[in-house]
């Protein structure tokens, strides 16, 4: 007789062989997302468009949990981000604090500084809009305290984040095709004037 095998869960992230050096300048590349987890990020992504915050954050905060775990920093910060927004669209600001200091933090120490600003001006802002002043002031404590021990301070690296941003010619999609987020260009990873990749899963989009 033939004993039939116990069924297993694919991982939501499977580790991939190193890629091959990329040239100078070039934009670094990231691995595809597998299906299941490409699957998983449009429903989020829907659940967001329905008002299902809190199913949508859940959703986020595993991802990203996930991609931590597996060594996709970035990756993990950004859907930190998305899960920080969605806990505060249901003001739970200790989530949405938690969920978003961890993502800013990723950022710096894996050496994307540059994106810190703008995140988090765009989260203290709501923060403060919904009336959680102190959480706001809590955030940007911890981030201008993690910036100085790495050598950084937030006004020079906004400063620099201004001076060096690239040229961009034309409009965004509202939405990545890919996974249904929303392209918010401050948030995209840009390859040249006219190319921008989704920070979720991926997709290169194309300015119009």
């Amino acid at each position: 007789m033939f004993r039939r095998r116990p069924f297993r869960r694919p991982p939501l992230f499977r580790r991939r062989p190193p890629r091959s050096p990329r040239p100078p300048g070039a934009p670094p590349l990231r691995p595809p997302l597998p299906p299941r987890v490409r699957r998983a990020l449009a429903r989020a992504n829907r659940l967001i468009a329905d008002g299902q915050f809190a199913e949508a954050a859940d959703i986020f905060g595993h991802l990203a949990d996930k991609a931590k775990e597996l060594g996709r920093p970035i990756h993990a910060a950004g859907l930190m981000i998305q899960a920080a927004r969605a806990h505060l669209a249901t003001d739970d600001a200790d989530a949405a604090v938690k969920r978003a200091k961890q993502a800013l933090l990723l950022f710096v120490h894996s050496g994307r500084v540059g994106r810190v600003p703008h995140l988090l001006a765009h989260t203290t802002e709501a923060l403060r809009n919904k009336g959680y002043h102190a959480e706001a002031d809590e955030l940007e404590r911890v981030v201008e305290e993690e910036l100085g021990e790495m050598g950084f301070s937030l006004e020079e690296v906004t400063q620099r984040v201004t001076a060096e941003r690239p040229e961009r010619l034309g409009t965004l999609p509202a939405q990545c095709a890919g996974c249904g987020a929303p392209l918010i260009p401050d948030e995209v990873e840009w390859h040249d004037a006219h190319t921008a990749e989704c920070p979720y899963c991926g997709t290169v989009v194309k300015a119009t």
